[in-house]
């Protein structure tokens, strides 16, 4: 039977869990994720563990947060920002979830950043991922191996 080889395409279903069991991607077998081995988009460890598997197996890999795709936690990603700078629209609260436009490189995107404290005259945003800093567990299943 052929197992996964570097630089494959890998259809596969997987279930993302943090070490306290909290489930923070399904990707189910009826809407599966394609991986191309080999490319920056797929963590080196998960393409690790995918080399060698055959259609239908299954395995768990643990990623610590420096292996991840989501990092470590960086100090440098927490800003400052007035209240008086800050959205009318908007009623500040700790662990309030925004979506916050930053350009880079002349373009502009969205990501979400996280309200992480209240002081008397500004608000710290965090610009983390929310899984930034967490271990990582993925049960993996190869479901198809380039088209096969």
């Amino acid at each position: 039977m052929k197992q996964v080889q570097k630089n494959d395409t890998v259809t596969v279903s997987l279930i993302g869990t943090l070490d306290n069991e909290t489930v923070f991607e399904t990707i189910e077998k009826s809407d599966p994720l394609i991986l191309q081995l080999g490319t920056e988009g797929v963590p080196k460890p998960i393409q690790k563990i995918l080399i060698g598997m055959q259609v239908d197996e299954m395995r768990k890999v643990h990623l610590e947060p420096e292996e991840g795709e989501f990092g470590i936690r960086r100090s440098d990603l927490l800003q400052e920002v007035t209240k008086k700078g800050f959205s009318q629209s908007i009623e500040p609260k700790v662990g309030l979830v925004l979506s916050m436009n930053v350009d880079s490189g002349g373009v502009t995107h969205q990501v979400p950043a996280t309200i992480v404290e209240l002081k008397e005259d500004s608000i710290i945003i965090d610009y983390n991922h929310p899984l930034a800093g967490h271990p990582l567990n993925y049960e993996i299943t190869v479901l198809q191996i380039n088209g096969e």
